[in-house]
């Protein structure tokens, strides 16, 4: 049971007590030649730390997963192999390689379904819905497969507010900017019903970028800087560069640029060098707010060779490169965005 009470500390946010547990339940399972459970908690750890210690996690999250897989397999332990799979997916969330985590993400799904598992369900079926929503599957395409995930477990309300907020940021990629803030609403309702505050604050990112296609900026600062210190407070150090970067981009939208700059510098140094996606944004936040665009030129190469349509977008617009960034755009179905992109382009020439 220790390493389950681990998972649900981090998922409220406390990751402190959940260092403690689960090193508690190590030293349990391994005085007590218990394998599987030794297993499942270096996983569970390895989870933890890709929160609290990001830049040094990515090596660890291969060899952790790839060496407990084989062995979750001889003894049959499909929730095991459920974390596990969920683990290597980590790997690709970094790289923005967002097909490749839907992919090993599906498997865990499986594995959780074989061993009747609701709750991993749940939390790996919302972890699903993430990638279609950064990734390059069509907009209309991810919102249909957001309701087949909800529909297999229609009672579990973690996963309801999940797939609630994702929809949401799907919806506002149409321009229904009305409904996709009374479903950010709805979710965020449910996470604090729940007492997951861990959750809304991460999920801030999809509240921010609603505002942002919606053409208010000044809103998408408000969001971001709210979700950037309640994190910092739960010590959740890769969250909080991610905010960074994102609240740099929002604030050099709004004409801050000083601001823009400082927290684009906080992004840079608190950020994983193999966290694509911070390292993209703080550049891109840096170019907008400066006009030099060395730093999007730079974010285009690192944002060229994942399969994220909006980051890449952001790049090639920061770049200059209109063109590139609305076939981005198109890609995905994001219409909001093309607008924007058009108004952007009209102005600045």
């Amino acid at each position: 049971m220790l390493p389950v009470l681990g998972s649900a500390l981090m998922a409220t946010g406390g990751f402190e007590r959940a260092e403690r547990v689960l090193d508690e339940a190590l030293a349990a399972a391994h005085a007590a030649g218990d394998t599987k459970l030794e297993l499942r908690t270096v996983i569970e750890r390895e989870f933890l730390r890709t929160f609290t210690q990001p830049e040094e996690s990515l090596e660890a999250i291969v060899a952790v997963a790839d060496g407990a897989i084989p062995l979750l397999e001889k003894l049959g332990d499909d929730v095991g192999l459920a974390k596990a799979w969920w683990l290597r997916s980590e790997l690709h969330l970094n790289a923005c390689r967002w097909r490749e985590r839907a992919e090993n993400l599906e498997r865990a799904l499986a594995h959780a379904r074989r061993a009747g598992d609701k709750s991993e369900q749940a939390t790996i079926a919302s972890q699903i819905a993430t990638a279609l929503y950064y990734g390059p599957t069509r907009v209309d395409a991810a919102i249909r497969r957001c309701g087949e995930l909800l529909a297999d477990q229609p009672d579990d309300r973690s996963l309801e507010a999940a797939i609630t907020n994702t929809v949401a940021g799907l919806k506002a990629m149409r321009g229904e900017f009305d409904e996709a803030r009374r479903l950010q609403e709805q979710a965020r309702g449910v996470y604090e019903q729940l007492g997951m505050h861990f959750r809304i604050g991460v999920r801030s990112l999809i509240a921010a970028e609603i505002e942002l296609l919606a053409g208010r900026a000044d809103e998408a600062v408000k969001i971001l800087r709210w979700g950037m210190e309640s994190l910092r407070e739960m010590g959740v150090t890769s969250a909080t560069s991610t905010l960074a970067s994102f609240l740099a981009y929002a604030l050099a939208l709004s004409g801050a640029s000083a601001e823009a700059m400082r927290y684009a510098a906080i992004a840079e140094e608190t950020s994983a060098e193999a966290d694509v996606i911070n390292q993209v944004m703080w550049r891109v936040a840096l170019a907008r707010a400066t006009g030099d665009r060395r730093p999007a030129r730079e974010a285009v190469s690192l944002a060229e060779p994942t399969d994220s349509p909006d980051l890449k977008a952001r790049a090639f617009a920061a770049a200059g490169d209109f063109d590139q960034a609305r076939a981005a755009h198109e890609q995905k179905g994001n219409v909001a965005a093309v607008t924007g992109l058009l108004a952007q382009q009209a102005a600045s020439s």
